[in-house]
């Protein structure tokens, strides 16, 4: 995992490259992911003063704080670095902020980056597709084939984000041309949906761990929990467990009694009727420690 000060640098010489490449940085803050601590009203201030634009375009009042926002971080007078650190505290504290550099101006990109929320699932169901979230981003970038690619990310030059290690990555972007390449929605198939849907669940899953066996995941190494996750979540694909709850509990027996918890004599026969349907998790659980 990078240190906070690698993370800083890292952000720092990539902004300062973009600028000096003549390029425009924004920062795209997430409203609805920000860390509340100052109240989200006085972030929204701070970043609307700075020239934010909503990059959904919702003009009702609520949905200001549940938004993402397109921020400046370039004008004439150069990088505003106050802001800079700002935005990279925020990424630090939570899933809330990516950043792009880009040729386009604020308004063009806001626009672009607008109908890249418009998606639409196999069953012809549209959704929001929150390709702004630093989870969601680097999945959307492995899951989109190569003719939906070359148009979708059509918007510059990088996009930047940090990873669950803090680590910065960058996802290079194709040339923006005049007119967008992008046609929305985006189509995508079942293999894509389940892809991103997996993704989703890691991250949903990653906090009940945290708060049902709280030292023993905040033990594991913050660049081995997401990976950890998925390892119980497959586990609890294998033994046909489908409620959430239980899909959480397998990660708490994981970390409670060891990942090889269910291939002890005593787990051995009831995971085997849990993976043939003819028990649920609870049940194996207590077959396994019935004294």
């Amino acid at each position: 995992m990078s240190s906070l000060q690698d993370t800083q640098r890292a952000v720092t010489a990539w902004t300062e490259s973009s600028v000096a490449a003549d390029l425009a940085v924004y920062a795209l803050v997430d409203m609805a992911s920000m860390p509340h601590e100052p109240p989200a009203a006085q972030e929204l201030r701070q970043i609307r003063a700075a020239g934010a634009v909503s990059a959904l375009g919702d003009p009702r009042p609520q949905a200001e704080l549940a938004t993402p926002w397109l921020v400046p971080l370039t004008d004439h007078q150069g990088l505003n670095r106050k802001l800079l650190s700002t935005t990279l505290d925020w990424a630090l504290r939570g899933p809330c902020v990516t950043w792009l550099s880009s040729s386009l101006s604020a308004l063009h990109l806001v626009d672009r980056l607008r109908q890249r929320t418009e998606a639409m699932l196999p069953q012809n169901q549209p959704i929001l597709l929150r390709c702004y979230d630093p989870r969601v981003l680097p999945e959307l970038h492995k899951a989109l084939h190569a003719d939906q690619a070359s148009s979708y990310w059509a918007l510059g030059h990088t996009w930047a984000y940090l990873d669950r290690a803090r680590e910065m990555k960058g996802i290079a972007l194709s040339p923006a041309p005049d007119r967008d390449v992008f046609a929305a929605p985006l189509y995508l198939d079942q293999d894509q949906f389940e892809s991103l849907l997996d993704a989703s669940e890691v991250d949903s899953v990653m906090p009940e761990l945290a708060r049902e066996a709280t030292d023993a995941f905040l033990a594991l190494p913050p660049d081995q929990r997401a990976s950890f996750t998925k390892r119980c979540l497959n586990l609890a694909d294998e033994w046909r467990v489908q409620a959430f709850a239980q899909r959480v509990m397998v990660g708490v027996l994981a970390l409670k009694l060891g990942e090889g918890f269910h291939q002890q004599k005593s787990w051995a026969p009831w995971i085997a009727q849990l993976t043939q349907g003819r028990i649920d998790l609870i049940q194996a659980i207590e077959g396994a420690t019935a004294k």
